[in-house]
């Protein structure tokens, strides 16, 4: 199946006081860690960022289509844009551990009951950022943008989507500031 990844890495970063994609951990850079396991997961990766982050090729990054600062929604709906697979497996940059089964496990639904949406279910939590989604959804988060409404999960609840339950709490782990780096340096 055909499927490519985007990393969503146009956050703000205002907790960690830099951009996350370039803050090292263990000697390379967050976005490296994500990039290194999503990738055999997948066709291709691609990047949704505020700026060009060197080390990879600029034709693989884009901007987020909505300038308005709005949280991930804008990077879910540049990456459906750009994308041109049928699904697309989104992960965000400050995952170091993503599972290595991501996309098997959630593409495994695909065809079964017309879900469009994929989303890991880890001890009860969704994880939306880590969703697999079928390009066609992109359409949907248009009156979501109109009434300025950017609740990633409101716009997930309009659309046909399935929890996929991971056990694997420590592979959906977010390094959010620099306690948590140091934190999560500590324990590897």
């Amino acid at each position: 199946m055909d499927i490519d990844a985007v990393i969503l890495a146009g956050g703000l970063s205002t907790r960690m006081k830099a951009n996350k994609s370039l803050v090292k951990l263990n000697g390379k850079k967050l976005i490296d860690h994500v990039y290194e396991r999503v990738s055999p997961q997948v066709n291709k990766v691609w990047i949704s960022t505020n700026e060009i982050i060197k080390g990879y090729p600029s034709d693989v990054q884009f901007p987020d289509d909505i300038q308005e600062k709005i949280g991930p929604l804008s990077g879910i709906y540049s990456g459906l844009k750009n994308v041109r697979t049928d699904w697309v497996q989104f992960c965000p940059t400050d995952c170091p551990s993503l599972p290595e089964n991501l996309v098997d496990k959630l593409s495994s639904g695909i065809g079964k009951e017309g879900f469009n949406i994929f989303i890991p279910l880890v001890h009860g939590n969704l994880q939306p950022t880590f969703m697999l989604c079928h390009r066609s959804v992109r359409k949907s988060i248009d009156p979501f943008i109109t009434s300025k409404n950017y609740k990633l999960m409101s716009w997930v609840k309009s659309n046909h989507y399935k929890e996929i339950i991971f056990h694997d709490e420590v592979g959906f782990a977010n390094i959010n500031d620099q306690e948590e780096l140091k934190n999560y340096q500590d324990e590897a």
